[in-house]
């Protein structure tokens, strides 16, 4: 989903052989754009690469993006982070006493930890507050977010001796700056390292040293 430039520019050169650095960022309105360098070192006298390109977010819906040094480059329609747009939405609640709050605070954060990684994704309740105030009860929301990911959690709540149900089904949507609209379901995730861009698609323009902001 990247041009075949950069496509092979990243299959021919390992990370540590070239630098990509988010420069600048620009949101006006429904245009977000991210503008970005990408330097490639002299190797075995082949010749340094030196690039500027501005991505545009089409239909940008969401994005954690900070500036300086990321680590790779990708575009993909595949990953949890897509279930906030591309799944229903539903709640999770819990019945039952929980014997090992500990156990189970922790086997929820695995899930968080492998689904997620260091894309912070914060859906559950107990890791927004007090870790175990809501097992203080014998019942109660546990979190709410994408169907896959709230079957996901209840494996965690049946290991553990507790009950769920999941209710409140609906498609899922966003809020657009101005009111809350039905999300495309073949939204695509652009990842910058530790950044991210949700978006409808993604267009690419490499820029001539003089036109590059």
């Amino acid at each position: 989903m990247l041009p075949i430039e950069l496509e092979n520019i990243f299959s021919e050169f390992d990370e540590d052989d070239f630098n990509l650095n988010i420069s600048s960022l620009n949101y006006s309105g429904d245009i977000f754009s991210v503008d970005f360098s990408l330097d490639v070192k002299d190797i075995n006298e082949r010749g340094g690469i030196s690039q500027k390109w501005t991505i545009e977010a089409i239909g940008q819906s969401k994005h954690v993006v900070s500036l300086g040094y990321a680590s790779y480059l990708k575009v993909t329609i595949d990953h949890p982070l897509l279930w906030e747009f591309n799944d229903t939405q539903c709640q999770l609640y819990f019945t039952g006493q929980c014997n090992d709050h500990a156990k189970l605070f922790y086997d929820l954060y695995l899930v968080q930890e492998r689904l997620f990684k260091q894309y912070d994704h914060l859906s559950i309740y107990p890791f927004k507050t007090n870790h175990f105030k809501p097992f203080q009860y014998s019942n109660g929301l546990l979190a709410q977010g994408s169907k896959k990911l709230m079957e996901i959690y209840s494996k965690c709540l049946t290991q553990n001796g507790l009950d769920f149900t999941i209710i409140g089904e609906r498609p899922a949507r966003y809020w657009n700056g101005q009111r809350y609209v039905e999300a495309n379901t073949d939204m695509k995730i652009l990842f910058f390292g530790n950044s991210y861009v949700i978006a409808e698609d993604f267009s690419f323009v490499k820029q001539e040293e003089s036109e590059y902001r």
